[in-house]
């Protein structure tokens, strides 16, 4: 289960955004822009508990426009299905928490196995730039997935 992230989390956050093979795909903010995102009124950071630390992250920006930034989601570790676990949560706690009819995210190009994931949960491509495939999940696929 997702739980709210505190100041006392961020420390985490951090360890995990900056794990090995990560740099390109997730990126990093120092400890100061962490936490002036974190307490910004538009975002939420929300995370899944292993014992004293966390087995992974999800930040959202815009939740309270017609269309949620997921901005970031890690995982401290890959291959074990925590990854998908946490996207669905965040997407189904998105989705219940605001009246948005979407979900939009960037993916980096080169990261063929997270583009995999989010198409495969609903997502489809919605453009792209030199840098990124832009995505979106709207409400009406979210909830049509939920029913099947």
């Amino acid at each position: 289960m997702l739980v709210p992230l505190n100041a006392r989390d961020i420390a985490e956050v951090m360890r995990i955004e900056r794990l090995p093979g990560y740099a390109g795909f997730v990126g990093t903010w120092p400890a100061e822009e962490h936490e002036a995102e974190r307490t910004a009124p538009d975002a939420r950071y929300l995370g899944l508990r292993d014992g004293d630390g966390l087995a992974g992250f999800v930040i959202f920006q815009k939740v309270r426009e017609p269309a949620i930034r997921l901005r970031r989601i890690a995982v401290g570790a890959t291959d074990k299905g925590t990854g998908t676990r946490i996207l669905r949560a965040a997407l189904d706690w998105a989705f219940e928490s605001f009246p948005a009819e979407a979900i939009t995210l960037g993916v980096a190009r080169q990261n063929d196995r997270a583009r995999h994931i989010y198409l495969r949960e609903g997502f489809v491509d919605d453009g792209e730039d030199e840098v990124h495939f832009n995505m979106v999940l709207t409400r009406q696929a979210w909830a049509e997935r939920r029913r099947a």
